[in-house]
């Protein structure tokens, strides 16, 4: 295989690069695309012929491999996807609301000594709570 240069004029043929690994076919004399850096190989047409049976068995053998391949990279994703998402609401059920604005309206009374008892005035219990004391007496 002969060595060629981008922008270098060369007879028709087939030309490889493996730096982009891409064919390049010319049907008539020109120059190769690309820059001076870029490398390319004159393939001879004898040698596509003897690739060419090989090149499609490895596509008959690795196409339904690559079918599979594929599937099973679509549902992996779906399922990393679906995963984060679940793991995304874990954690916003878990963490606590925090609403500043909220706290600054909302005032609470100072706390009252433990020692002081409440004021409760509630009629119906202090009735019940006679009525059982007078139950007591009567009863023992």
């Amino acid at each position: 295989m002969t060595r060629h240069h981008g922008t270098e004029q060369v007879e028709p043929g087939l030309y490889v690069s493996l730096k982009q690994l891409a064919f390049q076919h010319l049907a008539k004399r020109g120059p190769l695309p690309g820059s001076e850096t870029d490398v390319y190989y004159r393939v001879p047409m004898i040698a596509m012929f003897l690739a060419a049976p090989l090149l499609g068995l490895v596509y008959v053998m690795f196409l339904p491999l690559i079918g599979f391949v594929m599937v099973a990279y679509l549902l992996g994703g779906k399922g990393v996807q679906l995963a984060g998402n679940a793991a995304r609401q874990a954690t916003r059920v878990l963490r606590p609301g925090w609403e500043p604005s909220l706290a600054f309206l909302i005032r609470s009374k100072p706390a009252k000594p433990a020692n002081e008892q409440p004021e409760t005035t509630d009629e119906w219990a202090t009735s019940v709570k006679n009525q059982l004391n007078e139950t007591d007496r009567h009863g023992s």
